[in-house]
């Protein structure tokens, strides 16, 4: 299988110019490109040079905006970490990798130039849809963050130059929708070859189910409206990504995020390409703290919080707090099996630069590498194993793709739009049991008909099941709950390094204090960046 052709197509398409080149120009001064969008290779070559403007590794990064985690320095990247801290304003620099209104013109202008080519039908629509869905991510993704935004439909424009306002959010929701369901109509369900992991139909499908699943939440929990329409539209969706028979879960959670899966799994129905020695992220080296791995290196850039490590189950299906099987001195037994997979945990035997395996020791007491608060050590006392590879001669050039769809979430879409409008359907247990039986967790059919319940399940599934995916930031917004678990502290490790270490009675290291306006911070500000150039733009309530 050559499983990382298309990571090379992309690689090539933005190394080597070409396409990508004119795609940054502006058409209307490039006379010569029209020697270049004539054939069926130039048109494929336009769509591998959009594939990079998708959502990237760094989006393990963005989980540090949700309560899961913890920016080290939080003034690191322009001000990730301000946004967990309710800290960010408009002139924060980080806002702008979310308004990305040059990716919007490069993808029309290939679409605009697709339309005029004289090319294989079939192939023509595909790429068309390949873009679309592109187009149709950035645009939701935008509304995500800022609400209203400007909408240029079909035909490339400079945002700045047309001094476009703001459309409403549903409106650009609308027109993103409209390219889903073209991509939908255009793009196959699998690849072969060099071709896979293009888009898919699966994707798109799934792209639709979130956005609605996304609509119903806003509709029900932030305006007090009956979303059944749009719980069903989501559920929809899901079912026939379900009902295509291409997917499943893979038995072993922990394969999913090492290299040797990248297009080689059944689970991931779309990922961010990567290729080794061509195309990598820092995952591995942001992700461990120093002295660990066959290098030593890590910088512990994102730490877990101490309340999600907390909040995995135990093997009876109940909360550390409640369980007879939890045990303070061994907190890391009998609990859901991907709390082991996922993080750094005291006590982990992790590698060690000489080639022994040795207890990750992050208290302070112990003077390790690892310790907290130190360089290299991060603030909480736990890491991630999650997409970091402690056998990587080069942790900063690591080649894993970065999943952006995974079948565990069509099924977990699936199980929440229906518990919202049919509580007693028991596909709604048949979902979320699949989920939890790789986690090693019981059933929960027991739940079917208390929809507050199962609502409350399936929402600790999505948070265990998505770490580090950005899943859970837009979730405690759609759900209106960021007012809540963004207005605590993020704690790390206990304090007394003599006190059993599962106990959570005891005083515990403060990570970051963190604070969630509910007046404003739904939203972010349009960047002052943008309103500068473009003053029809206005601002965001409250800011």
């Amino acid at each position: 299988m050559k499983q990382y052709s298309i990571a090379f197509l992309l690689v090539s398409a933005l190394t080597f110019g070409s396409c990508s080149d004119f795609l940054d120009r502006d058409p209307l001064s490039q006379a010569s490109e029209n020697t270049f969008w004539q054939t069926e290779a130039d048109a494929q070559t336009g769509v591998n040079a959009l594939y990079p403007l998708l959502p990237d590794s760094r989006d393990f990064w963005r989980d540090c905006q949700s309560d899961n985690s913890l920016m080290t320095n939080a003034w690191g990247e322009s001000g990730l970490g301000y946004i967990c801290q309710g800290s960010h304003n408009a002139a924060t620099g980080y806002l702008s990798e979310e308004w990305k209104y040059d990716h919007i013109r490069r993808i029309l202008y290939y679409l605009d130039r697709l339309e005029g080519m004289e090319i294989d039908e079939a192939k023509k629509k595909r790429f068309e849809g390949e873009a679309r869905f592109i187009l149709a991510l950035r645009y939701y993704r935008m509304t995500r963050h800022f609400g209203d935004i400007p909408l240029i439909k079909e035909k490339p424009i400079d945002l700045e130059e047309a001094a476009l306002p703001r459309s409403p959010k549903q409106e650009v929701l609308d027109y993103a929708l409209e390219n889903v369901n073209k991509a939908i109509d255009y793009l196959p369900e699998t690849y072969s070859g060099d071709d896979i992991g293009r888009i898919t139909k699966g994707a798109a499908l799934t792209l639709k189910a979130d956005m609605y699943l996304d609509m119903a939440s806003y509709a029900k929990f932030h305006k007090g409206q009956d979303a059944t329409d749009l719980w069903k539209e989501a559920a929809n969706a899901a079912k026939q990504v379900i009902d295509l028979n291409l997917y499943g879960l893979e038995d072993d959670f922990a394969y999913i995020f090492k290299a040797e899966a990248n297009n080689n799994n059944k689970e991931v129905i779309l990922a961010f390409q990567y290729k080794e020695d061509e195309k990598t992220h820092m995952l591995p080296i942001l992700a461990s703290p120093a002295g660990t791995g066959i290098t030593g290196q890590g910088w512990a850039s994102f730490c877990p919080t101490r309340q999600l490590v907390d909040s995995y189950e135990t093997t009876d299906g109940k909360t550390i707090y409640e369980s007879d099987l939890y045990d303070k001195n061994n907190p890391w037994d009998n609990r859901d099996a991907r709390l082991k997979k996922t993080f750094f945990l005291p006590g982990y035997e992790c590698l060690r630069p000489n080639g022994s395996y040795e207890p990750y020791m992050p208290h302070p007491a112990y003077n390790k590498d690892e310790r907290i608060n130190h360089e290299g050590g991060g603030i909480t006392g736990y890491m991630y194993l999650k997409y970091n590879d402690q056998e990587l001669e080069k942790p900063d050039a690591s080649w894993t793709n970065f999943s952006l769809y995974r079948y565990a979430e069509v099924l977990l879409i699936y199980a929440e739009a229906l518990n919202e409008y049919d509580p007693n359907n028991t596909q709604i247990a048949w979902a979320v049991n699949q989920v939890r039986k790789r986690a090693e967790l019981p059933g929960v059919d027991k739940l079917i008909g208390n929809q507050e319940a199962m609502r409350e399940k399936i929402r600790e599934e999505r948070r265990h099941e998505f770490v580090a995916e950005h899943k859970r930031y837009f979730d405690i917004l759609r759900w209106k709950t960021a007012e809540k678990v963004l207005n605590e502290p993020g704690y790390g490790i206990n304090k007394d390094e003599k006190a059993p270490i599962g106990d959570y009675t005891v005083e515990q290291f403060l990570g970051q204090n963190r604070t969630f306006d509910a007046s404003k911070h739904y939203l972010w500000p349009i960047p002052q960046s943008a309103k500068d150039k473009n003053p029809n733009l206005g601002q965001n309530p409250n800011w």
